[in-house]
């Protein structure tokens, strides 16, 4: 009985939902399935699927919500979290041109930057991501104004390089 009453209230909550918040709901769904298998290290390729299809669907159905800036962005982290660079790099570009005053844009604008730098090794295009942040976001977030500082004095350069240099200045400063 209590199972029945239950599965009553449930149907009632639903059928009083919006379809917008029914696709916001899957798409939350969707993504705790997948950062659940990156989490467990198995991949849920069905539930990324559905996601990403549903984030798209969403985006189209309503792109002047306030969602829709946020799942662009997750999607991009989907797609970086899975190694397609290229698809992430897309998303993020369109949360940055599209919802160019979301507090998405500037991170989206970062990792763009970053995933140019650190993973396709593009450091004409990783210059231009973080000048672009440093020309945009600079007055907004201090920590991530000096990370972009620094990686754009470090852009290009191999790991053993900055050691060096940091056992330089360690040694100069003695």
């Amino acid at each position: 009985m209590r199972y029945l009453s239950f599965c009553l209230l449930l149907v009632t909550l639903v059928s009083c939902t919006s379809q917008k918040e029914q696709d916001a709901i899957e798409i939350k769904t969707n993504l705790d399935l997948v950062d659940q298998g990156f989490n467990d290290n198995k991949l849920d390729t069905a539930a990324s699927r559905k996601a990403e299809t549903e984030i798209k669907a969403f985006v189209a159905a309503y792109p002047e919500d306030s969602l829709s800036a946020g799942y662009l962005f997750k999607l991009g982290m989907l797609y970086q979290k899975q190694r397609n660079f290229k698809e992430a790099i897309d998303a993020f570009d369109k949360v940055y041109t599209d919802y160019p005053t979301s507090g998405y844009s500037r991170n989206a604008v970062f990792l763009q930057g970053f995933l140019y730098a650190n993973e396709l090794n593009n450091l004409d295009k990783a210059k231009e991501k973080y000048e672009l942040y440093l020309e945009k976001y600079s007055g907004i977030d201090p920590k991530m104004t000096s990370d972009v500082q620094m990686e754009l004095q470090n852009l290009g350069k191999s790991p053993d390089e900055l050691l060096k240099e940091i056992q330089a200045k360690e040694g100069a400063a003695i």
